[in-house]
């Protein structure tokens, strides 16, 4: 699958330094693709993070506790663990969509995207999440990925495009 290159020129010439954004067109397998990444980047950040944090505290593990909504929680310290290993994947996939997704606009599709999954995972899992606890952590997660990855997509967004213009000649005499 190749990711289509937003960054070149029209004329093929590589002129131009930056991105250039038009139009976009819709292209359901990029879309597809995106989503897919989002959302294996997502469980590998927090199941990486989870696992090193319960091994550094020796607490037991089971992957089913990620999809467990009372485990979601800060009045314990094993779910404390988990609510800021969650926090934290929040702010690694808010730097990974200046990558994956490179358009600030697109930003909170595909972070709910990501989020809805997990919530479907969860409730197939565990039942439909009713702790406050839960919807707040997940909440909090979500807003920072979108937030701050709309601010680095629009940073990214805005930088100048450079022109590549040709050296000045002396003009001619006549």
């Amino acid at each position: 699958l190749k990711w289509p290159d937003v960054g070149a020129d029209r004329a093929g010439t590589g002129a131009m330094d930056g991105k250039f954004y038009g139009a976009d067109r819709f292209n359901p397998r990029l879309i597809t693709t995106q989503i897919v990444v989002l959302q294996i980047a997502f469980y590998v950040c927090l199941t990486s993070l989870w696992t090193g944090a319960n091994l550094t505290n020796g607490e037991e593990q089971s992957l089913l506790e990620l999809f467990n909504f009372q485990a979601y929680t800060w009045a314990t310290s094993s779910g404390l663990i988990l609510a800021v290993c969650l926090w934290i994947t929040g702010l690694v996939m808010a730097f990974l969509l200046r990558f994956v997704i490179e358009r600030a606009k697109k930003c909170l599709d595909f972070v709910f995207t990501y989020h809805f999954f997990h919530f479907v995972a969860t409730c197939v899992s565990s039942g439909f999440p009713n702790t406050f606890h839960w919807w707040c952590i997940n909440f909090v997660a979500m807003v920072t990925a979108v937030l701050l990855g709309e601010y680095i997509c629009m940073q990214a967004e805005t930088k100048a495009i450079k022109l590549k213009s040709k050296p000045n000649q002396p003009p001619e005499e006549v």
